[in-house]
Order: structure tokens, then sequence, then C-alpha cells
């Protein structure tokens, strides 16, 4: 695996703090609009606090674009990052966090022109806040290297539902009574559809190559070209088969389960993970390869799935011998060309 360079985690670190903050400008306002304060939290204090964090918000949108840029992994130019859909790496998903920064943008120089445009119109225009946090969510959602882990997710799952949570709260007090059902059932469809794509989509393991397009790992090419050992791991089309491994099962979810195979020959990281209504396998060799597909067929004991890569080339992986040991599931991983 190639190691994480201080300017990618600056990146990252960077990415969702702007998040986070642009969260909460959007909360803040939202307060606002409601009239919400408390005699020890005077209302003009909120105004500054809010202003603040919208600023603090571009400061942090500015370190994530510039780390992304020199960071010497992906080798982004500057077009790629300032100009939507011209990214080599995940090119929609960076565009969505493009266009919210530019958004984040006009909504802050919004306030400089209020007087000529009036309060009307900038308070239109300042509905884009809510365009700069729903983008922002689905960048850092379908680009985030940290989608996959649980602490990001809490993250996600904390923002988007106290966002939705004031919006519900919002409509209920200025549309009135009547419309509390739909407006609490349009809010619920919401974010149970945003709950669904990250479960099936950004949390899965074989997401990089959807999101990707099958592109590879971001690696720019003079990267690649520095890096001879790197440059080989991502041309392997597949590992040597057939050949025979021991899995292990070492941690066990609702619908997941993760373990280690070694042989002679292969070993790496694999997961079984198990929907209503299907199953997948995804396999991470040691030397870089990696391959996901859905289940072909499965009997008490075995399991079949042809694995497809990022390359294009598939194998054939059964499991078979499935018992447990202990707290463990061990079993036989068996691998061929398919």
């Amino acid at each position: 695996m190639i190691d994480h360079t201080l300017s990618w985690e600056v990146a990252r670190v960077g990415g969702m703090l702007a998040y986070v903050l642009a969260t909460g400008s959007v909360a803040l306002g939202l307060l606002l609009s409601l009239k919400a304060y408390s005699p020890n939290w005077p209302r003009f204090i909120t105004n500054e606090l809010h202003r603040f964090v919208t600023i603090l918000t571009l400061v942090f949108i500015g370190i994530h674009t510039l780390a992304v840029l020199v960071d010497p992994f992906t080798g982004f130019t500057l077009a790629e990052v300032l100009v939507p859909l011209q990214a080599h790496y995940r090119p929609l998903w960076i565009a969505l966090g493009i266009v919210s920064g530019y958004l984040a943008i006009a909504v802050w120089a919004s306030e400089y022109v209020r007087k000529r445009i009036g309060y009307a119109w900038w308070r239109r225009f300042h509905y884009l806040a809510f365009a700069v946090f729903l983008l922002g969510a689905a960048h850092g959602l379908g680009t985030g290297s940290d989608s996959q882990t649980w602490w990001g997710l809490a993250i996600y799952a904390v923002t988007i539902g106290s966002v939705a949570l004031l919006i519900g709260w919002r409509l209920v007090r200025s549309l009135g009574a009547e419309s509390r059902n739909v407006v609490f059932a349009t809010i619920g469809a919401a974010v149970a559809a945003a709950a669904l794509f990250t479960l099936v989509g950004p949390a899965q393991a074989g997401w990089n190559q959807i999101a990707n397009n099958g592109n590879g790992n971001g690696a720019s090419p003079s990267w690649l070209a520095d890096h001879p050992a790197t440059t080989a791991a991502a041309v392997v089309a597949a590992p040597a088969t057939p050949f025979t491994a021991q899995f292990d099962v070492v941690q066990v979810d609702d619908d997941r389960l993760t373990g280690q195979f070694s042989s002679d020959g292969a070993s790496g990281q694999m997961q079984l993970i198990i929907e209503r209504g299907s199953a997948g396998v995804a396999l991470a060799f040691a030397d870089g390869w990696s391959c996901s597909g859905q289940l072909a067929s499965a009997s008490r004991e075995t399991l079949r799935a042809s694995c497809v890569g990022s390359d294009g080339a598939s194998i054939e992986v059964t499991l078979g011998d499935l018992r447990r040991s202990g707290a463990d599931i061990i079993g036989r991983l068996q691998v061929s060309t398919g």
C-alpha cells in the first residue's frame, strides 16, 4: 500500500473540518431564522458567530484545495481542482466539491452586496447555503477516504440528521400544522435515501472502482514513474491462479464478515458482505490488486462468486469448509481463473 503523504493528510483533515464548519454555519443560520436565543447568549453574538464560522469554513476549503493541489500522489493540475469534471480521479464527486466551494464563496460575498440587491433577494440567495451543505456532504461521502470508517459515517449521520431536524422545525413553524405530515414524510424520505445510498455505495469495499470508473486509485503518471513498485502493483492483472488459502474471519458484524487469508502464493484481506436479498465478496491482495463481486451460488458450507478487479480481470472465488473456531469463523478460500 502507498503511504499517506503529509499533504494528503492535511487535505483529509481540512476537507472534513470545512464540511463540519459548513454544517455549523447552516445550523446557526437556521437557528437565527427560528429566532432561537437565550438570555445568556444574545442574538447579536449568534449573528457574529455565524459570520465567523462561515469565514472559517472558507479558510478550510482553501486549505483543503491547496493541499490536494500540491499532493504528489494524485498530481492534480490547477484546472482539475478549479474546473468541475476535469479531475482524473472520481471526476463527478470531486466536481460536486468544487461547485460547493464556489457556492460557499458566493454566499459569503452576498453579505457585501446586500444593500445593493435588497434584503429579499439577499435572503433568496442565502438559500444556496443548503446547496453548499448538500453538495459538500455528497462530495465527502463519494470522494473522501474516510467514508468506510465508523467515525466518518458517524460524522455524516450526525450532521445530516441535525440539519434535517432544523429544516423540519423551520418548515413546520412556517407552513402550519396542516403540512406537518408532508414535511416529516419528505424529510424522512430524503434522509432514508441518503442513508441507503451511503450503505450500498461509499460504505462498500468496492466503491473506488465504481466512483472512479475502474481508472485505478488516483495515482498520477509522474508518481507511478517515480515509484516502480507502485506501478508494478497497479498493473497486476490478477493473482497467479489456481491457489488455495486458509482464511480466518476476525470481525463479525451484522452484515459483514472481515478476515485475513494466506497461502504460499498469496495473502490479503477478505470481506463477505451480506445484504437483504443478496450477498457479495471483496478481496484485497497484499500486492495491491483487489476485486469484488456478487455471490453466484451458496449452499450450507460453500459460497461461490465471480470477483472482478478494477482492471476488468476476474477470478472465481469459492469459500468452503465454513465453520466456527471459538469466536472466529474459519474456512478454505479457493481461487481460479475467471
